[in-house]
């Protein structure tokens, strides 16, 4: 018999936010609708992985690097140190943004409201290694 813990771990494959939700907005860990200036308020001086769209994103790898380094800057501005997986995606030319090496040193994870975040296999993978590791995740007013 598998327990509720177990279950919450086994993250689906695909975004699917209703699972999610059941699961973990129950904790304090998921926390929905956020601005961010409470991300600010509680995580300032520390390391977030910035999750967003990349290799799926509806108008291309180029263009979700720039929403991410305008996000990036604003985190940066907000007292976060953002690591990128789709910023260092476009800088190492690789076609999708890899977030193991940012989930294992990023501190929370911040999702914006960029189109198409909801249904980004690259944005839900960084959203599942953050909890998998007990980690904060923000998901940013506009969320779902």
């Amino acid at each position: 018999m598998l327990d509720l813990q177990s279950c919450a771990l086994a993250f689906p494959d695909r975004p699917d936010w209703v699972w999610l939700r059941w699961y973990w907005g129950v904790t304090d860990l998921l926390r929905d609708g956020v601005t961010l200036d409470d991300v600010a308020a509680r995580e300032r001086g520390r390391i977030g992985c910035l999750a967003t769209p990349y290799s799926d994103f509806p108008g291309g790898p180029v263009l979700a690097a720039d929403y991410a380094a305008e996000w990036a800057g604003l985190l940066s501005g907000a007292g976060l140190l953002p690591l990128s997986p789709a910023l260092s995606a476009l800088e190492a030319g690789t076609a999708s943004a890899e977030v193991g090496p940012v989930s294992r040193v990023a501190e929370v994870v911040v999702v914006p409201p960029i189109e198409g975040w909801r249904q980004s296999a690259e944005v839900w993978r960084a959203v599942c290694a953050g909890l998998g590791a007990m980690r904060p995740v923000y998901l940013l007013n506009g969320g779902a």
